[in-house]
């Protein structure tokens, strides 16, 4: 599901290719460069302050990413299972309350998976909560308020967007980072995320119109 700290976290992640490519040149000449003493001298000559500032900054922005995709794919996760809770309260067909629990088992899978790379990586995702303010007319809150027969077809065409947007992010990130371990992570999910928007739009044809208002 959508709201506005997750949209947020969405755009630096699709277009983290700008600030990679900023700072990519130094990889292959300088590969420890977390390491002081190596960044500090190249071929026994001092590096420019400068230059090593840019390097420091650019390792610091691909941690970053790291960081934010966790924290946006977990939110993601997070709010796709709010909703199929709601969806096995207030749906009326069974295929969307089937697609509610297929949903909730999937994105524990798949959020379990996130946070012990986190752990593993000892990265600390920043919150999508910082900051945040209350949402008075969010996805999610118009869901909560949606009467029982106009439910499904809202529900459904909620989580077909927000595994769109999933999608893009995940997609983005397996192509532009350099961190192996997160990028095979990513690729096992992206078919998962996949075939949930796939399920969603073919239930989405068979569901009334009239419903999504």
């Amino acid at each position: 599901m959508q709201n506005a700290a997750y949209g947020k976290w969405l755009r630096p992640i699709v277009l983290g290719a700008a600030t990679l490519a900023g700072g990519a040149w130094f990889l292959g000449a300088a590969p420890n460069l977390a390491l002081a003493s190596e960044a500090d001298f190249v071929g026994g000559e001092p590096v420019p302050k400068e230059r090593r500032q840019n390097e420091t900054g650019a390792n610091s922005r691909r941690v970053d990413r790291a960081e934010d995709i966790i924290a946006l794919l977990h939110e993601g996760n997070r709010m796709e299972i709010e909703g199929a809770k709601l969806a096995l309260e207030k749906g009326q067909a069974d295929r969307v309350k089937n697609y509610a629990l297929v949903l909730t088992n999937e994105h524990q899978s798949c959020d379990k998976q996130l946070m012990d790379y986190a752990e593993r990586k000892q990265l600390a995702p920043r919150s999508l909560e910082d900051g945040k303010q209350e949402e008075t007319d969010g996805p999610m809150e118009r869901l909560r308020v949606r009467q029982p027969q106009n439910f499904d077809r809202a529900f459904i065409l909620a989580m077909v967007r927000e595994h769109g947007k999933m999608i893009d992010a995940v997609t983005s990130t397996i192509r532009e980072s350099r961190d192996t371990d997160l990028r095979r992570l990513l690729a096992e999910q992206l078919p998962v995320l996949n075939k949930l928007k796939k399920v969603g739009e073919a239930i989405l044809a068979r569901l009334p119109a009239n419903s999504e208002n």
